[in-house]
């Protein structure tokens, strides 16, 4: 089984730039688009994948593999490897939830908060971990 998914995405961006405080601004604002295979025997398990295109300020393309759980066809949690390739390198891994309000039988609005931990890359203020609380809203689509 395959769901599509396509969405819009920003949130808050955060990391000590070495006055040793945590600072916090707007992230950037992303396009997004994955999608996650489940196997009919066992649905509430999907394993994804998502790319996605920062457009706002300095542009930027990067990934996420995820693992998620599903507690229904409408409701589920992800752990997920996250990262960026370009034009810098910032690699990590988090935590998110996927929120569907069902339109039909095989289509819905997704709606995702997520919060990711990226310590390695060559994007990083020195000596700091940069983290990413970001919520995304979307379509999801049953292929």
């Amino acid at each position: 089984m395959v769901d599509g998914t396509v969405a819009l995405g920003t949130g808050l961006e955060g990391a000590d730039p070495g006055s040793g405080n945590l600072e916090w601004q707007r992230a950037r604002t992303r396009i997004i688009a994955g999608f996650d295979l489940r196997s009919d025997e066992a649905e509430q398990e999907s394993l994804g994948l998502r790319a996605f295109a920062e457009i706002e300020q300095r542009g930027g393309i990067g990934g996420e593999a995820r693992y998620s759980r599903w507690l229904g066809r409408w409701l589920g949690g992800y752990m997920h490897l996250t990262g960026t390739v370009a034009p810098e390198t910032l690699f990590g891994g988090g935590v998110g939830a996927t929120f569907v309000l069902p339109v039909g039988r095989r289509f819905g609005f997704s709606l995702e908060p997520a919060f990711a931990a990226l310590p390695l890359g060559s994007d990083l203020p020195d000596g700091s971990v940069l983290m990413w609380a970001t919520l995304s809203l979307g379509v999801r689509v049953g292929l």
